[in-house]
């Protein structure tokens, strides 16, 4: 007798409802670890802001806030701060309408900083208010340096004119600094001696560090003697200048002589000399003699090469009694430094 052939398999069945609610319930799943985790995170946040401000507080610092108000689910954890107030022991400080902390999710990798509304540099008494496009900033981790950045800063009134198109600030904990500023326009009432190069400086950017960093003192005069007492200096690593027709480096060193007054040996590398002197003997900056003498010790110099491709002279500075010299000529005098006494 012919053998039944053998069965052939079951044909699985397709069960789409059995797969949806699986879906739904991994998506729930999911769901339900992400508000976790985010939930963690913006308590966490507030808990580290509480602790820093502590510490703050603790050496010296005033910081005040209004409460810190969550948002930004589901792709990040951000607490608003109303109200920021920051002031060093030396009476430094800034303030701000309200101050965003930001961690973004899946992967919170970096701190991201918002400033918004109304704000003002604080140095004792004196408060300079000015608003801005953006300004906002970033700290990687814990002795990361802190990244800031902001554009188009202006006085608080609306529609002022820009004082500044771009600025970028970078302090790691070390005391090193990085600044760069572009396009700083100068107050039409200033004196014609600061004007004598422009309205407008296109480029400053600045990389140093403090060898000593500022003590907790009760203002700024005080901060300023005791960094001073304890030889404190500020290291010009790089200067880059671009002032109407003039390109300028400086490298050296400042300190505080026994006045608070800035003191130091500094080397500078400038193109466009002849330009600035006549600029600066018309304003009456330089007598026009010195103006002519420094010409003329000017094409003795040997020449540089400088970035973008210009060529410029190198020649040594002394800063001493608020007077910058060169070669035994006084360039200028410069104004006395006020601290603020509280």
């Amino acid at each position: 007798m012919p053998s039944n052939p053998p069965a052939a398999p079951p044909v699985p069945r397709f069960r789409p409802r059995r797969w949806l609610r699986a879906g739904l319930a991994a998506l729930l799943l999911l769901g339900l670890a992400h508000g976790l985790l985010w939930a963690w995170l913006a308590g966490r946040m507030e808990r580290e802001l509480d602790t820093w401000s502590a510490g703050r507080r603790a050496l010296g610092w005033q910081v005040e806030h209004g409460t810190p108000a969550r948002d930004g689910w589901p792709w990040a954890v951000r607490l608003t701060l109303p109200a920021v107030r920051l002031v060093e022991p030396g009476g430094l400080g800034w303030q701000a309408g309200q101050l965003a902390l930001s961690l973004a999710l899946p992967w919170p990798a970096e701190l991201a900083l918002d400033a918004s509304g109304p704000q003002a540099l604080l140095a004792g008494a004196e408060r300079l208010p000015f608003a801005a496009a953006s300004l906002t900033g970033s700290l990687a981790q814990a002795g990361a340096p802190l990244r800031l950045q902001a554009t188009a800063l202006r006085g608080p009134a609306a529609g002022a004119t820009p004082m500044l198109r771009r600025a970028a600030l970078v302090v790691p904990e070390d005391g090193a600094f990085d600044l760069a500023l572009e396009g700083l326009s100068l107050p039409a009432q200033a004196p014609p001696a600061v004007l004598a190069l422009g309205a407008e400086v296109q480029r400053l950017a600045l990389r140093g560090a403090l060898t000593v960093p500022l003590p907790a003192a009760p203002n700024p005069a005080r901060q300023a003697t005791a960094w001073r007492d304890a030889g404190g200096r500020v290291q010009l690593h790089a200067l880059d200048l671009r002032w109407g027709p003039v390109q300028a480096g400086l490298q050296g060193e400042l300190a505080l002589d026994a006045a608070l007054q800035p003191a130091g040996s500094l080397t500078l590398t400038l193109a466009g000399l002849r330009e600035a002197l006549a600029a600066l003997s018309g304003a009456g900056v330089i007598e026009p003699r010195n103006a002519q003498a420094l010409g003329v010790l000017g094409a003795l110099l040997p020449r540089v090469a400088m970035e973008g491709g210009a060529t410029g002279l190198r020649l040594p500075l002394a800063l001493r009694d608020r007077s910058l010299a060169a070669a035994g000529f006084t360039l200028l005098r410069l104004p006395l430094l006020v601290w603020p006494a509280q």
